[in-house]
């Protein structure tokens, strides 16, 4: 007790500790769609040429395009890189940039002919050819195909695994279109009777060799294969989102096709669920919007249930086949575009209200991601402090990787590096999500952007 008496004797002699003056803001958020790479609704191979407004079309946050084997390398060896480049060339060109997925095919339909090489049928490759002489499907297992179709997407990867701009490479090869299935080819066996597990893994196999940077999607269609590609970190994706009526009135994806797939996925592999959390899963929607109201009858309430389905799922992406979508249904569709994949928000952001020198400044924030997913290229949360006549004065890179971001909220404590001494004066502090390059990339769910992408958020004074 005496002790105790003596202590707080002692304090009250003690030199009193001065606390800096702190500036907390929070800014403004904003409501409704962003739009922002990576994220939201496709423009599909280039809108496939037609030009869509903003009334009737969302704004795009990616370019989707999908290319046969034969476009690709129509000389063995020799790769048409350019058409490739072109889908990167198209996304940069847009504002805000977006970002690309790529898939890669060796087949299409029975009648639009062979979609590998013409030189690697010479070469005696395995396969079938349709009863027209018309197509030739290769066989998966013959050794030359699995040896060129490696070789294929080893040159792919090469020039463009790593990509800053490459969103996701989709897993194809296999089936029409690389969807992992065969169902158009009537005289063939269903493929996944037609091939083991094992001998389809080679080509989730050679994807992961081929992109070991690049996020990767699975179709659903895979069996097996799907749970496997997502045991070694790929996402997944789904075509005919949307399908209430579209094959038959007694049968459909949503009801009697996804539920099931997912159901075995998750059995076969317990983190199937989870896979959102480190690769993209999107959708591509069955026919298109306009079918659905004009052909197929669709109640608002039907489409506000297949968009909040695929919320739940944890979409990032979904592909509406650039196609205009009806007015009656765009009110849904935008609500879904507020909640997909990531959506960034500054909630406050706290500093010393004046700076009176040293080695750094001490940004205390906490940030929400208010979307259903994270974001899955490595872009970086800067700061800087900029003077009366917007010059940069300092500049920092937060070390924590936002790719860890899933939704929810995120404090934040930053000491940013600054020059040791500054005039005074009044200094801006903004905030930015940068790309490789520096520039601002990442639109936030808040007001105080620049024309340059970044946010100004609060001032600093110097003294």
């Amino acid at each position: 007790m005496k002790c105790q008496w003596f202590s707080a004797l002692l304090c009250l002699f003690c030199p009193l500790t001065v606390l800096a003056a702190l500036t907390t803001v929070t800014p403004k958020a904003l409501t409704g769609p962003l739009t922002n790479p990576g994220i939201g609704v496709a423009s599909f191979h280039q809108g496939y040429g037609e030009t869509l407004g903003l009334a009737d079309y969302p704004d795009t946050g990616f370019e989707y395009e999908r290319f046969y084997w034969r476009d690709l390398e129509p000389v063995e060896g020799q790769y048409n890189f350019a058409l490739v480049d072109d889908a990167f060339k198209y996304a940069a060109a847009h504002r805000p940039a977006m970002n690309v997925g790529l898939r890669f095919m060796a087949l299409a339909e029975p009648e639009t002919g062979s979609q590998i090489p013409d030189w690697l049928i010479k070469k005696g490759v395995k396969g079938t050819w349709t009863p027209d002489k018309k197509t030739f499907i290769p066989d998966l297992d013959d050794p030359l195909f699995i040896e060129y179709s490696q070789r294929l997407l080893n040159a792919m990867g090469k020039r463009y695994d790593g990509n800053e701009n490459l969103a996701f490479v989709d897993i194809g090869m296999v089936g029409a279109w690389g969807e992992w299935h065969n169902s158009n080819f009537p005289m063939l066996k269903p493929l996944l009777e037609r091939y083991t597990t094992a001998q389809l893994d080679r080509y989730v196999a050679m994807h992961f060799s081929a992109f070991p940077s690049t996020p990767k999607i699975m179709l659903m269609s895979g069996g097996q294969s799907l749970a496997n590609a997502v045991a070694r970190g790929a996402g997944w994706r789904a075509d005919c989102l949307g399908d209430l009526r579209v094959f038959s009135a007694s049968w459909n994806h949503m009801a009697d096709d996804y539920p099931q797939r997912l159901q075995a996925a998750q059995k076969s592999y317990s983190g199937f669920n989870d896979a959102w959390k480190h690769a993209p899963v999107s959708f591509e929607i069955c026919s298109y919007m306009q079918d659905w109201k004009n052909t197929f009858h669709y109640t608002r309430e039907e489409v506000q249930g297949i968009f909040d389905w695929a919320v739940k799922q944890h979409t990032s992406t979904i592909n509406l086949k650039s196609r205009t979508v009806p007015r009656e249904y765009r009110p849904i569709v935008d609500e879904a575009l507020t909640k997909l994949g990531y959506r960034f928000r500054l909630a406050s952001l706290s500093h010393e209200s004046v700076w009176e020198g040293g080695q750094e400044l001490t940004l205390t924030s906490t940030w929400y991601n208010e979307g259903n997913a994270p974001i899955y290229l490595p872009y970086t949360l800067a700061f800087r402090l900029v003077n009366e006549a917007n010059k940069v004065v300092a500049q920092g890179n937060v070390p924590e990787d936002i790719r860890h971001w899933l939704p929810g909220k995120h404090p934040l404590s930053y000491p940013m590096p600054m020059p040791g001494t500054l005039p005074k004066g009044k200094y801006a502090i903004e905030a930015a999500i940068v790309d490789k390059s520096g520039a601002a990339r990442i639109n936030f769910a808040n007001e105080g952007k620049l024309s340059n992408g970044w946010y100004r958020v609060s001032a600093v004074t110097v003294e």
